[in-house]
């Protein structure tokens, strides 16, 4: 069995770090017994986490498994980055193309403080005293001056698709992926807390939009309170049509996390009066729908629920390569 352990950083896409578990038993029994368990080996395999928006430039994390039960080192997440690898991003019809260009932190002349200002864009969570990873991403390269303002050569255009193709180390992973129409939401709303007197601070903010009437729309949202990065859902980030045909729907949104913060379940999902919230709403193709929506139900919430294999779209490796016809949407929520 196969688990990836993964950690979302939409403002910058993040990357995807796969761990690999090659048995898991529990054995119970009424009287003592010696149980030998062999455990086999496991092949090191690559996982991609690429993706490309709308007026935004691709970006592709790339990293390796890991056996679960070899040497793990979570304090020196740079060492399962994969380097020196040729990466191409084309339009299915061959007519515009771009090499990437790889990027680590190390490598930028920046102050620790300002590496970790960065690293909180792409959604990391560091502590004052912990060390800063040598985050590695592969892009366009005008990368920096594009996300400052700049004009960006070659970035991500409404219903276009886009191959993927890598080659490193004699291996070659390739992908597709498509950017739909950007169709949005129809507004924000504000809900006060069903229990206002035990949390009148509280309030739900709605996703007001029309499902279109036909059939093939997958969207994928996330929110930003205050000067938070933007956090998917922890629970559910990814939507289908396929009970919403021509419907209004009032979605509460719910609000992300970092995937590894504690959950307080009084105040979880919800925002607070004095906030600043934003939403980015995402159409998406159903091959991401598709990674995203089996990743976040992969049955890792109970121990009595069945395993469920993440679809990947990625040939030759493992993860996603996501297209994004993404807009922007905020709200302020009155004290």
């Amino acid at each position: 069995m196969r688990t990836m352990i993964t950690y979302k950083y939409p403002e910058l896409k993040g990357f995807l770090l796969a761990m690999t578990v090659v048995a898991i038993g529990i054995v119970t029994s009424s009287c003592e017994k010696e149980v030998e368990v062999n455990i086999p080996g496991s092949d090191n395999e690559l996982v991609v986490e690429g993706t490309i928006e709308n007026g935004q430039p691709p970006l592709v994390f790339l990293t390796h498994t890991v056996n679960i039960f070899g040497d793990i080192n979570l304090n020196n997440l740079d060492a399962y980055y994969v380097h020196g690898a040729n990466i191409k991003v084309a339009t299915s019809d061959g007519k515009d193309s771009v090499l990437l260009q790889e990027f680590c932190l190390d490598n930028l002349p920046l102050a620790p403080d300002e590496k970790k200002k960065l690293l909180a864009s792409f959604g990391f969570e560091l502590k004052d005293s912990a060390k800063v990873p040598n985050v590695c991403l592969y892009s366009t390269p005008d990368l920096f001056s594009c996300a400052t303002g700049g004009s960006c050569t070659f970035a991500g255009k409404e219903q276009t698709t886009y191959n993927l193709t890598i080659d490193v180390d004699g291996k070659r992973l390739t992908a597709q992926t498509s950017i739909p129409r950007a169709i949005g939401i129809d507004s924000l709303t504000i809900k006060p807390h069903p229990n206002p007197g035990s949390a009148d601070s509280l309030v739900s903010v709605n996703i007001n939009f029309s499902v279109p009437d036909t059939f093939g729309n997958f969207v994928r949202y996330w929110t930003k309170r205050n000067k938070e990065p933007f956090y998917a859902p922890l629970s559910a980030s990814v939507y289908d049509d396929k009970l919403f045909i021509g419907l209004s729907i009032a979605l509460p949104a719910e609000r992300g996390q970092a995937p590894r913060s504690d959950i307080n379940n009084s105040t979880y999902s919800y925002f607070w009066k004095g906030d600043s919230v934003q939403i980015k709403w995402a159409n998406i193709d159903s091959k991401t729908y598709d990674f995203y929506y089996t990743l976040e139900n992969d049955g890792g919430g109970s121990p009595f629920s069945a395993p469920v294999k993440v679809k990947t779209n990625i040939k030759g490796g493992l993860g996603v390569w996501a297209g994004y016809a993404a807009k922007y949407y905020s709200i302020y929520v009155p004290k």
